[in-house]
This record gives C-alpha cells, structure tokens and sequence, in this order.
C-alpha cells in the first residue's frame, strides 16, 4: 500500500508541516513564509518543563543570591573614644604613604600527631585543617639587611603586621589566634621569617 493511493493523507500531511497555508486553489505564501521553516514548532531542550511567564514591563527580574559577596562594604568599626581615633588615623595614614614593597608569604597548617592517632587512631583526628593546632606563616624577606631585633611586629588575634626597611606587610588572618602561646623565628641566612601561630577557633574541643 502506497501513501500516494490516499490523497487526503498527503494533504493532512502537508497541513501538519505548514498550518498556516489555505486551501481554495489560492496560495496565499508569500517570501517571508518561505524563509522560515516548514516545522513551526521544534522540540528543543529549552522547550521541557514549565513555560515562562513574560514579564509586563519587558523586564526580568532576578533574584538575588544569598550566596554571593555582596558589593556594598561593611561599615567599619567606629572608635569610642579619642585614643582609639587617633590609632586610626595614623594607620590610616601610614597605609596612605607607604612606599615598601610587600612580601612573598606562605600558610600551612600543623597538627601535633602522636603514636595513638598514627597506629591506633583512637583520637578524632583527621586530615583536614579542623584537626591543625597551628598556622605556620613563612614570610620571605630578600636583600633584607635589618636585623630581627630592629624589626617591627605587630601581632593581635586576628591580623600581623609587620615592617622592615625594604618590606611592609599587613596581614589578616583566617582564624583567631592566641597571641601568649604564639613564637616567631628568623632566619638569616634564608632571610625568612617563621611564626607559629596557635589556633584559637570555636569548634577546636570537639576536633581535638
């Protein structure tokens, strides 16, 4: 059997692939039908699922993510009292006027790891920086000629600052840290300066 024997399904054919052409023996197709294609509705990807509603005004709103950084700053801490707006007025300041360059630095985290968590693993240790106790900052300072004891450090539980003839850094750490259990040492022939900084986080009684 030959579709060729039944005229009336060529035509209900030729009306699924192109619904907008008339019948009467006119034919009303013009140049710009012609351009587009036969198929008028394609089955896409975009097409599954619940259709978009078009917005009135033109305009698609979105929503704002929870997640990204938000782009308006945090307003700063301001000062109490006059000492405290002076201390940050000079840094402020000597920010404003630095000319030193700014070191290269490394971080890596250190746990102390005894027999019974390497052998027996009776602790609750593991390998993720939860389980470190200190965060060792080497900082490189080539061509450095000042000696360690002329050198300026600065350490509080959230931020080093640190200054030298050729370098200036100030850094803002990822943790809180212990200030009285902290050391530093300097290296002179290396020209690096090492601190060991103990951890001081929230969490650290049930990670220990």
């Amino acid at each position: 059997m030959s579709i060729f024997d039944h005229p009336d399904q060529l035509k209900l054919l030729q009306d699924l692939l192109n619904p907008n052409q008339k019948r009467g023996g006119i034919d009303y197709s013009s140049s710009e039908d012609e351009d587009e294609s036969m198929v008028v509705h394609k089955l896409n990807p975009g097409g599954i699922g619940r259709s978009k509603a078009a917005d009135p005004a033109g305009k698609s709103k979105k929503k704002p993510n929870p997640l990204a950084t938000p782009l308006v700053e945090e307003e700063k801490k301001q000062p109490e009292n006059l000492e405290e707006w002076q201390e940050q007025q000079e840094r402020e300041e000597n920010d404003i006027l630095e000319s030193r360059k700014s070191p290269e630095y490394t971080m890596t985290y250190r746990q102390a790891v005894g027999t019974e968590d390497v052998f027996l693993q009776m602790g609750n240790r593991t390998g993720s920086s939860a389980s470190c106790e200190d965060l060792i900052l080497e900082i490189s300072l080539p061509d450095e000629e000042m000696s360690a004891e002329k050198m300026s450090l600065n350490l509080q539980e959230t931020e080093v600052d640190l200054g030298t003839c050729l370098y200036r850094l100030r850094l803002p750490l990822p943790h809180p840290v212990d200030v009285d259990r902290c050391q530093a040492k300097y290296d002179s022939e290396l020209k690096k300066l090492r601190l060991t900084l103990r951890l001081k986080r929230e969490l650290d009684y049930v990670n220990f």
